[in-house]
Order: structure tokens, then sequence, then C-alpha cells
């Protein structure tokens, strides 16, 4: 069929191959000299030269068209079944006639000894049908619907001169009607090369070639965020940029992930295993007695509670359904436990029973218990959205629309959950199936450029969106917030009520605060810590669908073959590394860009951790920042440990079986309250999940995983006091920890505070600028006013006692009359418009400093200063906008402070300079001593 020089052509002229198509230019079966195949490395060749043989026949149905068979004919067959298979390899004359020889013999085989020798079915190409066309066919194309047309394609790999491989065969039926005195149909044949492209979405190298590939595009990845990092590192406007940290990074982020991720797969493992060998336990028998599993287990009872006998045909979709139910369970088991390790119940500091910790804790447990559920079944929207033939054709358009709505989404799971420890999971199975349904493109080239994008993406996502979504949002809020006054502004004052709330600035005070925080950098690399997680649970839920590939469907939806499935999976061992170095080039770069100090962190992190007071970190009751914005307080507790990604890891899996748990049910159809082995198998899967628990539980235990390493220093707490003393306790605790407890005390003793604040004085005063920022004075006001009240307290003590005043008299605080308190009123009501308008302003008197000291030219301890001060800024507002004078317009008191305002950026010794300068003149001038209370204030204000 596909030999003969005359029949065969090339295809006919079209858009894909037009008139000037350069193999027009070479017979459609070449010489075999002029042939050229292509190998793994012919890349730059790309087009082999090749047979191509295009033909057609006419022919007739063997088949009675009038009358209906109980199985369907071969025309009648679905999509994706296999008509036939054909051989991968051309195969000589020995292995055809079975023969040793030339000649006939007795022992002669034939063709079936060369089979029986074959071991794997990738030697056998199936051909698959496709009868999509019968979809356009006026009512149903089941039965008694015939194709005219029937286009038998067939693709192969030229692997050299002499030899060719089958790539892929296809049987396509077309032109469909239901006339059945007419019994010709149309045969075509389409016999081709595959070009270097085809070759490679369609698996025909060997895996050494997709190794190499996945190695280009992993190095391509690192190569784009170094480059990227080294343009922010050239155009930086920092003063003192970081270094660029590798080693250090890799050891800080990528262990704890790694040891988090197994730790959390071993029950998750085991489980499982559990589920298999419940349900497919079957395929474990060597004696081929119960190929099909029907005397396995569950299968010898009733499917259904209404089934009379048991319906072999009904025997797989059951054991789907049952496969299901089996991960639905095992999804609530670990959702409840998950939820208890998130939201713990800590023990309260004093003895007192409070119960308000504990309803907090079970409410936020329901509520991260619903809300995964309720992720869950939007995940399920989403996978069967992919199931969609058409799904791998808008492959880019869904790839978009899933991140856009993937932000969406973490905005009110955020806003739902109120902690981002616990949304991380939550939003992290978001990107699981992402990528999961990334699988059905049309084609693995285009999985792999939906990686290639959705990299591109993450790059713009944690470089820009991410750190900058929060300030946009809290713009937008405060732009509504000012449209919303000035249309109340508008509205007479009796429609509105009587309302004595004034503008809430809440919003535009936490931006401020957050200028030059923690919060920024702790959301971006929360953000981070679920995309590696993502990036390493992967494979692990790759291997699961291959494993429970007939159950999940996933594959088979997809039209990915099993063979091709490890192609897949190879990829996704092989992008980690190279991910993981593009990551930290990616972190480096967000120092770089936003000034973040994401090392240090992760290095007091690791500290933290180390020194951990509690064997689970996150049963500590005393070491919550609160100089942290509340809903990163618990994240940052757990100090992104192995702890952490363990926790996260349970949880991610839990979603992600539940996702599967109702897809494998809904596909079988399955009803669990009819099945009579709904309650066997959930029991099954929950005492299992139980026994998992406890005898990890015991090895962690036995092994000192987590075990707190200064646990010695607390050696008296472990000493009992109630009841009879033990003197063992005592005796071993003696050479063990008692040297260690001295030298704690004495660490912790005043004479050693004193000398060591007395020898480290001016390192800091150095530090305190930075340690006592904008967020830390205003969150530990209290505290602050407390130690200032103390010193003042103490130079009082010092000055009485210097004057020998010690007599002298008490003064009471007098009664105040109306006058009195009306001034007191208008005076607070001035300072705190004082304050209120310097807030207002803060964010743009620090945009104004400049890179150098305008006096020395220096560039360290900056500071800026106003030309003019608030008071006298704030008297020509009044007088420029009248109406502003009892209530504060933001956007034109900004808009007239950067109209009218001018600064000057001048560092700390210069400041010093010039307050010495003054004093020094204030002392020439001779003046009294009642002018001291004056230099004082001269020195204060400075």
């Amino acid at each position: 069929l596909v030999e003969s020089s005359t029949e065969c052509k090339l295809p006919r002229v079209s858009s894909q191959y037009p008139d000037t198509w350069w193999r027009r230019e070479i017979q459609p079966l070449p010489h075999q000299d002029d042939v050229e195949a292509i190998g793994p490395s012919d890349f730059m060749s790309f087009y082999p030269v090749a047979d191509w043989c295009e033909r057609k026949l006419h022919c007739s149905f063997e088949e009675s068209l009038s009358s209906t068979d109980v199985t369907p004919r071969w025309f009648e067959a679905d999509s994706g079944s296999s008509l036939f298979s054909i051989l991968r390899d051309p195969i000589d004359y020995y292995q055809y006639t079975g023969r040793n020889a030339a000649t006939v013999g007795a022992n002669d085989g034939g063709g079936q000894r060369f089979l029986d020798t074959i071991t794997t079915f990738e030697t056998f190409i199936p051909a698959k049908v496709s009868r999509s066309p019968a979809f356009n066919v006026e009512g149903d194309c089941a039965a008694l619907c015939f194709p005219r047309r029937v286009t038998v394609d067939i693709s192969y790999y030229q692997v050299d001169v002499h030899s060719k491989r089958i790539v892929q065969v296809n049987v396509v039926y077309d032109k469909f009607d239901k006339d059945t005195t007419n019994d010709e149909y149309e045969l075509q044949f389409k016999f081709y090369p595959l070009n270097y492209q085809e070759l490679v979405t369609k698996f025909a190298f060997t895996r050494g070639l997709f190794l190499m590939l996945f190695s280009y595009i992993g190095v391509g990845t690192v190569i784009v965020a170094l480059i990227y990092w080294a343009v922010l590192r050239l155009t930086t406007s920092l003063e003192n940029p970081p270094q660029l940290r590798i080693s250090g990074y890799l050891w800080l982020t990528f262990p704890p992930a790694l040891g988090g991720l197994l730790l959390g797969l071993i029950p998750i493992t085991l489980v499982t295993a559990v589920s298999f060998y419940l349900v497919k336990g079957y395929t474990f028998d060597t004696t081929e007695s119960d190929t099909d599993g029907r005397r396995w287990l569950f299968a010898n009872t009733r499917l259904q509670y209404s089934d009379a006998t048991i319906d072999p045909d009904l025997l797989h979709v059951t054991r789907q359904g049952r496969t299901g139910l089996a991960f639905f369970t095992m999804a609530l088991a670990s959702l409840y436990v998950t939820t208890q390790w998130f939201v713990p119940i800590k023990e309260p500091h004093t003895d007192q029973s409070n119960t308000k910790p504990i309803t907090t804790s079970t409410w936020k447990r329901s509520n991260l218990l619903v809300s995964s559920i309720l992720m869950s079944l939007f995940l399920v929207c989403i996978v069967e959205w992919s199931f969609w033939e058409s799904f791998g054709t808008y492959i880019w358009e869904a790839i978009i629309l899933m991140k856009f709505l993937g932000i969406l989404i973490g905005q009110v799971m955020d806003n739902q959950l109120g902690e981002a420890l616990l949304s991380a999971p939550v939003m992290t199975s978001f990107g699981l199936v992402q990528a999961v349904v990334t699988m059905s493109a049309n084609d693995f080239m285009d999985f792999l450029l939906s990686y290639i994008v959705g990299f591109g993406f993450l790059l713009l996502e944690r470089m820009y969106i991410g750190p900058l979504l929060s300030g946009v949002l809290n713009w937008s809020y405060n732009t509504i917030s000012a449209m919303t006054q000035s249309v109340k502004k508008l509205v007479p004052p009796i429609l509105l009520g009587d309302q004595n709330d004034s503008p809430d600035d809440t919003n535009s005070e936490a931006v401020l605060e957050n200028e030059e925080t923690l919060e920024p950098l702790l959301g971006s690399y929360t953000s981070y810590s679920c995309d590696v997680l993502s990036l390493l649970y992967f494979p692990f839920i790759m291997v699961v669908i291959m494993i429970f590939r007939e159950e999940a469907e996933m594959m088979k939806l997809y039209n990915i073959k099993e063979s091709d499935m490890e192609y897949y999976l190879l990829f996704a061992l092989v992008i980690i590394p190279f991910q993981i170095m593009a990551d930290i080039f990616m972190q480096n770069s967000l120092e770089l860009l936003h000034g973040w100090k994401t090392y240090e962190y992760l290095q007091y992190c690791r500290v933290r951790f180390l020194q951990r007071e509690m064997w689970w970190k996150g049963l500590e009751t005393n070491t919550l920042d609160e100089c942290i914005e509340a809903s990163l307080r618990s994240v940052d507790q757990l100090c992104f440990s192995s702890q952490y990604y363990m926790l996260n890891t349970l949880h991610v899996n839990a979603i992600v079986y539940l996702v599967l748990g109702i897809v494998m049910m809904a596909r079988a159809k399955y009803n669990a309250f009819g099945d009579p082995a709904m309650s066997s198998i959930i029991m099954v899967i929950l005492l299992c999940s139980i026994a998992v628990k406890l005898v990890l539980t015991r090895i962690a235990t036995f092994v000192g995983l987590w075990s707190i390493r200064h646990e010695k220093r607390r050696w008296h707490e472990k000493i009992q006091v109630n009841g009879e003393p033990q003197l063992e306790q005592w005796s071993n605790e003696q050479f063990t920890g008692h040297d260690e407890y001295k030298l704690e005390g004495r660490m912790t003793s005043d004479t050693f505070r004193y000398k060591f604040l007395r020898y480290n004085r001016s390192w800091l005063i150095e530090q305190l600028p930075d340690m006592l920022t904008p967020r830390m004075t205003q969150r530990s006001r209290p505290y602050l006013m407390n130690q200032l009240a103390r010193i003042l307290g103490s130079i009082d003590a010092d000055i009485s006692s210097d004057s020998e005043a010690d007599d002298a008299p008490e003064f009471d605080v007098p009664a105040m009359n109306p006058s009195t308190r009306e001034m007191i009123r208008k005076w607070y009501g001035e300072a705190g418009r004082f304050l209120r308008l310097s807030r207002l302003v803060e964010p743009i008197i620090q945009q104004a400093k400049d890179d150098v000291c305008e006096k020395c030219l220096g560039r360290g301890s900056l500071r800026v200063e106003t030309c003019f001060s608030i008071e006298e800024m704030n008297r020509r507002f009044i007088i420029e906008y009248p109406e502003c004078k009892d209530d504060i317009d933001q956007v034109l008191w900004k808009r007239f402070w950067q109209r009218n305002q001018a600064y000057s950026t001048i560092c700390f010794p210069c400041v010093q300079r010039r307050t010495k300068e003054k004093y020094q003149q204030i002392l020439d001038d001779d003046r009294s001593s009642d002018d001291a209370e004056s230099i004082g204030d001269l020195i204060t204000s400075e």
C-alpha cells in the first residue's frame, strides 16, 4: 500500500502544505541515497527526507449494515478504542517465518514464535479510533451510523537510512450517514515521517535526550534569574547593597522544605499503600488465578444493596468508586488532624480556667476545615474543566486566567482565615492543581512551554505583583474612602443623621507603619514557601496518578499514555534543583529591589527554631512577636522550619486527595451509601490512620526528632516538686546540666548585664535607629513610656539629692475651672491635628531624602529636615483652604504640602555639630542660669 511509486502521492496543496513546500521538489518515495534521517542531536536539520505516501482506495463493507451485532463492529468502535496493533520496529525474514534457516524445517514456529518473546507492550503500537465527527450527525450515531471515509494515519521515525520505527497509528472516521443500502466507503492511507519537534512530543527519542532537554530548560531559567539579579545589582539605589549569597540561602531554604516534605510523606505513603492493597491488592498475586480481582476482598460482596447478584461488568466501576471513597476518608482524617496542629489549644500562663482560648481555637479550626473543603470543591470544578477536550487548545488562556484567579482567591482566603499560616496550605493546593491540569496540553511541547510561561509569570508575580499588591489595595481603599467623604459633604447633614465619626485613618496609618517593616518580607517569603512545597510535592502526586491511573482516569482523559507519563515525571524531578537555584537568585533580587533583609531574617528564624522552648514550636505561648501584624504572627512563630513544611504537606495532601476522591467517585457515578462495603472501607482507613499516627509518634519520640537542643539548661524544671523527693533525679542531673545552669545564671545576673551595656554602649547607640522603628515605637509605646518614666524618675532623684531638697513641698493637682478645661481641650485638639497632619505627609518627607548630606556629602545616618514646621504649614493651609479648618481633606493637604514645602538632607554627625555650635554660642553670650531650660529645649529639639 505504501511502497507503490506510482500510487503514492504527496499531500495536496493547502495552507499547511503550500505549493512552495520544500518537500515537493523530492519524489514521494525518494531514492535510498537521498534519504536523510534525523537523530537526537540533529535539531538544526529538523526535517527528515524519507518516504511520504498518501493514496485513496474504494472499498465496501463486508458486514450487514441493516442489522446490529451484540458487540460493536469495527466501524462502530468508540473514540479511543484500539482496533489492532502494529509492531513498532521492522523484523527480519527469520523472525517473520520463525525459521532458523532459509529452508523449511520441522521446528518452524511462524511469526508467533517472535511474538511470544515480546515482554513489553511498548513493542506494539495500537491503532486508536477517532470518531469525533459523529457528534455533528443529528440524532444518535452510536449504532447504524456508517463512516463513508476512513483514514489510516501512520507516522514514523526515520531511525537511519535503512530502518523506520512506527510512532503512532490513528484511524479516523468521517462523513457519517445512516444509509443502509450504500455499502461503499473511501479508505485513505497517510504514511509520513515526523520532524524533530514532533518526535520530541511523541517521545520517540531515548530518555537521555529528554534528560538533556530538561536540563537545558532548567539552566535557561537559572540564567534568566541570574541576569535579572545582575541588572538589579547594577541599577540598585541602595547605599550598601547586599552581596550575592548562594550557599547560605541554599542551606537556609532547601533542607527545611525537603525534610518537612519527607516527614509528611511517610504517613501519607503508608496509608495510601494500605488503600491500594485494600482495593487493588490482587495485582500482587503471582499465581495469575485472579487477574481481574473478582475474588479479592470486597469483590465478593454485593456492589449495591439493590443488586441481587454481582455483575462482573460493574466490578471495575465499583472498584473505582471505592478507591475514591478511600481517598475521601484519608483526606477528611488528615484535615481533622492538621487543623488541630495548625490551631493548637495552648496552655494559659495562669492556673485560672479560661474558656475563651478554647472557643477561639475551635472556631479557627472549624473555619480552616470548612475553607479547605470549599477549596477542594472549587478545585474539583477546575479538574473537571480540564477534562474538556478543547482545554488543551486554550491552555494559554486557561493558565493566565488561573493566575489572576489565584490572586483573587488568595485575597479572599486571607480575609476569611485571618492568618497567613492557615491560608498557606489552601493556596498551595490551588497552585498544585493548577500545575496538574497543565498536563492536559495538546502535546508535551505545549506542556514544556506552559512551564516556561509559568516561570515568567512567577518572576513577575514574586518581584512586583506580590510586594506591590497590598499597596495597590490600600491605595484603592483610600481613594474610595476619599470619594465617599466627598460625597458625604454634598449631602445635607440632616439626611446623614448624627455622625460623630471622623474619617478613618487606620488604613493610612497601617500603610505608614508597613513602610520598611517585616510584613512585606514575611508575605513574600510565605508565598515562596508555598511555591517550593508545590515544586517538591508535584512528583509524588504524579506517581499517585500513575498508580491509580484506571481509577483517576486523568491520563486517559488527557490522552497521555502510561509510558509517556514517565517523561512528565522525569521533568518534574529534573527541574527541581534548577528551580531551587533560580529561586535563590530571585530572593537575592528581592533584597536589591525592595531593600529587604531576607537572609538575616532566615538566619534569625533558624536560631529561634533551634532555641525553642518546646518540641513543637507552635505550642509556645510567649514567642508571638507583637510587633508584627496579627495575621503573620503564627507563620513567623513556626520559623519556616521543617515542622512548618511537614504540616503544610499533610494539609495540602489532604485537599488534593479530597479532590481525587471526589473525581473518582463522580467518574464512576458511585453511590457510597448504597455500597455494603462503605462502612468497612471507612473503618479500615480510619483505624490505619490512627495506628500510623501512634506508631510514627512513638518512633519520633524514641529517635529524638525535634528534641530541644538546649534542654539541659532547664534541668531544674524536670525535677518533681510534688510528693517525696527523688534523689536519683538530682544525682543524674548533677553532672550533666548543673554547670550549664550556673553559666546561664551568671549570664542573666545584673552584674553581667551592667558590664555588657557598659562595654557595648557605643554599638547599642548606633543600632538604636534600626531597632526603634515607627512600628516598634507605636506597638511598644506603653513599655517605652514606662522605661522613660523610670529614667526621668532616677534623674529627678539625683537632682533632688544634689540640691538637698528632700523636704521640698509636694504640690497637689489643682482643680480645673471651665476655662482651664476648655483650654486643655483646645490644646488637645490642636495636638491631635498636628499629629494627624504629620502622619499623612511622613511618606512624602521620606521620599525627599537625597543620597548624600548637603553639608558634608556623607552617606551614612541621613535624615530629612523640613524648612517649614508643621505649625506654619497648617496655618498657611487654613488660610488657603478655610473649609478644612475643622475637617482635613487628605488629598488637598498632600498637594498643598508638596507645592509649598522644601527639604534638606543632613547626616547625624552634622546635626550634632550644629547643636554643639549653638550650645557654644549660648555659653559665649554669658547668659544667666535662668536660660538653662532653653538650652535643654534646644538639645531636645535636635
